[in-house]
């Protein structure tokens, strides 16, 4: 960088800063504070160490430039002096004397800069180029973490600055929540944030074994139900979610959204009064959905392709009155045409939800429709085994108190410990728990496959023209082996199957 180019440069860096320049030489200080008038928006001189002392508790400039050997006080004391005061103010040396004793004291005293006398106006100007970026980089953090703090201040949600257990800021929402004044009060109050989460069916709190930081820890932007206790001593209903600051390794940011309002608590608890009617009411499933979308939870949608799973991510992105609008990716939504039904599942629901009623499926925009959506008690999403349906082309035969049943019988879908058949009409007598012998023979792409075992009937479905029934199969290591051999090749083959619905019109 050229000597002009590097004065311009100058300028721009400290035209709103201010110099103390301190030398009992007046010649070179008139000479040297030309020069800095230039550069600096104002410029103080001193002839001694004490003027120059003076002069900075007065005007308190961000850079000083000072010689050592001055009467009365020498550069040195006057910088351990002003050093005192403020430990961030830009100090630079100049001697005649390159003596090394010197130089250890200015790094003792923490000084920014050392110069031997005469200086070459070259070597100033690096120097004060180097001390103007510094201050700018100063400057604009200051600016970009007073812009932080306003944001931090002015969410609606309650923040928390957390340092290991101990609450280090707090925003003015939390104050208010609990009519506190400043963060003082807060800690007077409370021991640490811990102790304000209360106890509730599901909801996160101290217990046990559970330790409510090392939970968030170890799930980073998890949401977390949360019920505290406000100023008037009524409970809140709030999700908590924590990220921690990079680069800061015991220092986390606590956000929690009050969702009160949404009249949820009786969800989450089936100790409740109001549970069961909490489960059956449609504007509770709404809020709960609502409440995902003011939280941006994460949601998954499953849909099951002849029992093969499908899931992918979604978004609530809207509700119009008992209308849900969800968005997901182009394959979900083919799976949601194939099934016409969607389960939604998120960690921040009680339990999963659904909806058969699929209003509208937009591929262009990646939208789906739904309504009238209701909790699942019981979802295949909890199932311990893979349940599929079975290729068309395969035969059973029933054995019923050593007698063959004569009927039509097929496998709806198969699990290697159970499975579903769809029979016309029943034996006289069956009922569950009773024992009956199976054999379905599968032809799977040419290959045979016979499971022959007994089974216990599990549950019986009477349906409009004929019945389901769910076997429990015998413990057989033998047929286990079989049957996860079939259902691993089935998958594989519906995967395929099911990959070339994307190209369907």
């Amino acid at each position: 960088m050229s000597d002009k180019v590097l004065i311009k440069e100058l300028q721009l860096l400290l035209n709103e800063v201010s110099l103390l320049y301190v030398e009992d030489d007046i010649k070179l200080s008139n000479k040297a504070t030309h020069f800095f008038e230039k550069l600096f928006s104002k410029v103080y001189q001193a002839r001694n160490g004490k003027e120059g002392l003076e002069l900075f508790l007065k005007h308190r400039p961000q850079i000083v430039v000072s010689d050592i050997e001055m009467p009365e006080v020498n550069g040195l004391e006057m910088a351990k002096q002003i050093r005192d005061v403020d430990k961030d103010v830009k100090i630079v040396i100049t001697s005649a004397y390159d003596d090394k004793e010197y130089l250890l004291k200015t790094i003792d005293i923490g000084i920014t800069g050392y110069m031997v006398k005469p200086i070459p106006i070259n070597n100033i100007t690096q120097i004060l180029y180097k001390i103007g970026q510094e201050l700018q980089d100063t400057k604009n953090k200051e600016i970009f973490n007073d812009y932080l703090y306003k944001i931090f201040n002015n969410q609606d949600n309650l923040i928390l600055m957390l340092e290991g257990e101990h609450v280090v800021l707090v925003n003015d929402v939390t104050l208010d929540f609990f009519g506190l004044n400043d963060l003082s009060e807060f800690r007077d109050k409370f021991k640490d944030f811990g102790s304000l989460l209360l106890p509730h069916d599901t909801f996160l709190y101290e217990y046990e074994n559970i330790k409510y930081l090392d939970e968030l820890k170890e799930n980073q932007g998890k949401l977390y139900n949360v019920k505290i206790r406000k100023k008037e001593g009524k409970l809140h209903h709030l999700l908590l979610k924590i990220v921690s600051i990079p680069d800061e390794e015991n220092i986390f940011i606590l956000s929690l959204h009050d969702i009160t309002q949404l009249n949820l608590l009786p969800l989450f608890d089936n100790k409740s009064d109001d549970y069961e009617k909490a489960l059956k009411d449609k504007k509770n499933i709404l809020n709960l959905l609502e409440a995902a979308r003011e939280s941006e939870a994460k949601i998954n949608i499953h849909n099951y392709y002849k029992g093969l799973t499908i899931t992918h991510e979604a978004v609530v992105t809207a509700i119009f009155g008992h209308k849900v609008v969800l968005k997901t990716v182009y394959i979900q939504q083919k799976a949601v045409e194939f099934e016409n039904r969607v389960i939604l599942t998120s960690e921040f629901f009680p339990y999963d939800i659904e909806s058969t009623d699929i209003k509208l499926i937009d591929f262009q925009t990646q939208k789906i429709e739904i309504t009238n959506p209701r909790i699942m008690m019981s979802t295949p999403t909890k199932r311990k085994y893979i349940t599929l349906t079975p290729d068309l082309d395969h035969t059973v035969t029933l054995l019923y108190n050593e007698h063959k049943f004569e009927t039509e019988i097929s496998v709806v879908n198969v699990s290697i410990n159970s499975m579903r058949l769809s029979l016309s009409f029943l034996p006289a007598g069956f009922k569950t728990d009773d024992v009956v012998n199976i054999s379905v023979a599968f032809n799977e792409d040419k290959e045979h496959l016979i499971i022959d075992t007994q089974a216990k009937i599990f549950k019986i479905f009477e349906l409009k023209d004929s019945y389901e029934v769910v076997l429990k199969l015998d413990d057989n290591k033998n047929v286990e082996k079989l049957l996860i051999d079939y259902i691993a090749k089935r998958q594989m083959k519906l995967i395929r199957e099911f990959k070339g619905l994307q190209y369907e019109i």
